[in-house]
């Protein structure tokens, strides 16, 4: 979901415009596809606390994420259908008060108490890695609560953090959980996290009661 939208950052148009802005001086943006950048943003919210840095979201013909990054950053995912944007491109970038569709919105605004802090770029290269090799899985625990959360082959065979992927030692167990894969196949299954995120668990991409 869109989240409120506090003061601009120097470089954002005001009000409800939708404005060219040329890439390269304030920011490079890196545009993905719409399935790999969503993905690639739930990972990134999870390692960030939610505070992944602006993104933006254009739902028209050929829906991208823009994932703004600094300048001349140099990251290369070297991922298919990935693409930086640097000097001499433009982005169109949505206005302060637009955080919904339809054409570019803002999925992530900029932070209001740090308008000008962007997307790490070496946290989001590893963000579209682990993307690229994840699944959506659902996992049911005790209390009968489901939520779905993107995992890769570690995560879910309870070797790395359900949150993070990381693999410090030593990951804590969080109980006995079940998950389904893509196939519908339940099997028992026992989260670990580490010590940063033990209490607030999993970010999920849709938690049902």
């Amino acid at each position: 979901m869109p989240r409120s939208f506090g003061p601009a950052s120097t470089w954002a148009p005001p009000g409800d415009t939708v404005v060219a802005v040329e890439d390269g001086t304030c920011w490079d943006a890196v545009a993905v596809g719409q399935k790999l950048g969503l993905e690639a943003l739930s990972i990134l919210e999870g390692v960030t606390v939610r505070r992944p840095g602006p993104v933006i979201w254009d739902s028209r013909r050929e829906p991208r994420i823009y994932f703004l990054v600094p300048p001349r950053s140099g990251i290369e995912a070297d991922l298919p259908g990935d693409r930086l944007l640097s000097f001499g491109g433009y982005v169109a970038v949505p206005g302060v008060l637009v955080i919904g569709p339809p054409g570019p919105h803002w999925l992530v605004p900029p932070d209001p108490g740090h308008p000008d802090r962007l997307v790490g770029p070496v946290l989001l290269a590893s963000a579209l890695r682990r993307a690229v090799a994840s699944r959506w899985v659902t996992v049911r625990v005790s209390s009968g609560r489901q939520f779905q959360v993107l995992a890769g082959e570690a995560q879910v065979e309870g070797k790395a953090c359900l949150r993070c992927n990381s693999t410090e030692a030593p990951p804590r167990p969080a109980g006995r959980s079940s998950v389904v894969d893509e196939a519908g196949a339940e099997r028992d299954f026992d989260p670990v996290f580490c010590a940063t995120h033990l209490e607030s668990g999993p970010t999920s991409k849709e938690g049902v009661e």
